[in-house]
C-alpha cells in the first residue's frame, strides 16, 4: 500500500531535524566493517557511485518526448537514495551527493501551446540549505528563455546551461520590430549576477542544419557575445573558454505542423546544427564535476565541425 504524504508542518519538521543530523550525535557504527575498517577515501568512493545521478541501462527508461531527446538525453536519468535510510551516520556523510550529482532539466516543449514559464517549479521550494550544493541547471527552450528565473539567490548553481533552439525565431522583421535577439541575450549575459559558486556557464544557439541562412544568422549573432565577461554576485569575472566552445551537429527529430495536405502533426528526423559558447572558472573540471557521472553536454552522437569551418560554404554544406 503507497505510503500517504506527510502534513506539511510534519514534513518541514523532519527535514529540519535531518539538516541538524550530525557525526557527533550518530552511532558510529563501529561494528561495521564499511566504518572500522575502510578508509573515508574507499567509503565515500562506494557512497560516490551508489548515490550519483546516472544514465543506468538496466534501470534508465527511455525519453519518450521526441522533443527532449538529444543526444545524451535519450534515456531518463535515475537516483538511488534509499542508502541515505540505513543509519543517521551513512545520512550525514552521503545526503549532499544527490544534489551534487543532479543535472536539473527545465523544457519547453516544441509543439506545447502552453509555457512552461507559468509553472510553479519545484526549484522555487527548495531550502536554502540543500540550494548550497546544487550542480547543473540546465534549460533547454524554443524561444528566449527567462535567464534570471532559477537563478534566484537561494539556488547556488556550479554550472548553467541554456540550449535555446532558434529555428522559429523571426529574423526577417528585427528590423522593422527594432527587436534584436543578440541584444536581448547580450543584454542578460551582462546584466545577470551569477551565484558566486557558479563555475561554468554553457551558451547554445540552435538551428535545423537545413536553414543555412539562420546558420549564418546565429553565428553572426554568437560572435558578438565572445567579448562579453560574466559577472558572479561579487564581482569576480567569468571569460570566455575557447577550448570549449565549438559548432556541432546532431540526428534527431523535429515537430513538423499538420495541414490540409499532409495530415496531423508529427515529429521527423532532421538535422540539427548547434553553436556552443563556454564561459568556465579557470580551474580543473573536477574541482565542480566530480559527483557529475551523467555529463550530459557530451556525447559520441555529437559531430564537431572542423575549426576552418566557414560560412561561404553554408550553401552547399
Amino acid at each position: 500500500m503507497p505510503q500517504r504524504p506527510l502534513p506539511k508542518r510534519e514534513a518541514r519538521a523532519l527535514r529540519r531535524s535531518l539538516a541538524l543530523t550530525t557525526p557527533q550525535i550518530a552511532n558510529p557504527q563501529l561494528q561495521s566493517p564499511l566504518f572500522a575498517v575502510l578508509p573515508s577515501e574507499v567509503r565515500n568512493l562506494i557512497f560516490e557511485y551508489a548515490i550519483c545521478q546516472i544514465i543506468d541501462p538496466h534501470k534508465s527508461g527511455p525519453e519518450t518526448q521526441s522533443s527532449r531527446s538529444r543526444p545524451k538525453h535519450e534515456r531518463i536519468p535515475v537516483m538511488d537514495t534509499t542508502l541515505l535510510c540505513t543509519c543517521r551516520l551513512v545520512y550525514t556523510e552521503t545526503r549532499t551527493i544527490p544534489l551534487q550529482s543532479a543535472t536539473h532539466h527545465v523544457y519547453g516543449d516544441q509543439e506545447s501551446s502552453y509555457n512552461s514559464a507559468d509553472w510553479d517549479h519545484y526549484l522555487f521550494h527548495i531550502s536554502s540549505q540543500s540550494g548550497q550544493h546544487l550542480h547543473h541547471l540546465h534549460t533547454i527552450s524554443w524561444w528566449l528563455p527567462d535567464f534570471r528565473r532559477y537563478l534566484q539567490p537561494h539556488l547556488h548553481w556550479r554550472k548553467i546551461t541554456w540550449t535555446i533552439l532558434c529555428s522559429n525565431w523571426d529574423f526577417e522583421n528585427e528590423w522593422e520590430t527594432g527587436f534584436s535577439y543578440a541584444d536581448k541575450i547580450s543584454t542578460n549575459l551582462n546584466e545577470i549576477r551569477f551565484p558566486n559558486t557558479c563555475r561554468e556557464v554553457t551558451l547554445e544557439l540552435e538551428v535545423l542544419r537545413k536553414n543555412p541562412k539562420y546558420r549564418r544568422k546565429l553565428r553572426a549573432i554568437s560572435d558578438q557575445f565572445r567579448e562579453i565577461q560574466l559577472t558572479r554576485r561579487d564581482e569576480s569575472k567569468i571569460a570566455l573558454d575557447e577550448n570549449y566552445c565549438m559548432e556541432y551537429t546532431w540526428d534527431g527529430e523535429t515537430w513538423q505542423p499538420g495541414d490540409w495536405e499532409h495530415g496531423p502533426g508529427g515529429y521527423v528526423s532532421a538535422t540539427y546544427h548547434t553553436i556552443r559558447l563556454c564561459w568556465r572558472a579557470r580551474e580543473p573540471e573536477r574541482e565542480y564535476m566530480h559527483y557529475d557521472h551523467w555529463d550530459c553536454l557530451r556525447s559520441n552522437k555529437i559531430k564537431e565541425m572542423p575549426s576552418g569551418y566557414s560560412s561561404e560554404k553554408e550553401e552547399n554544406a
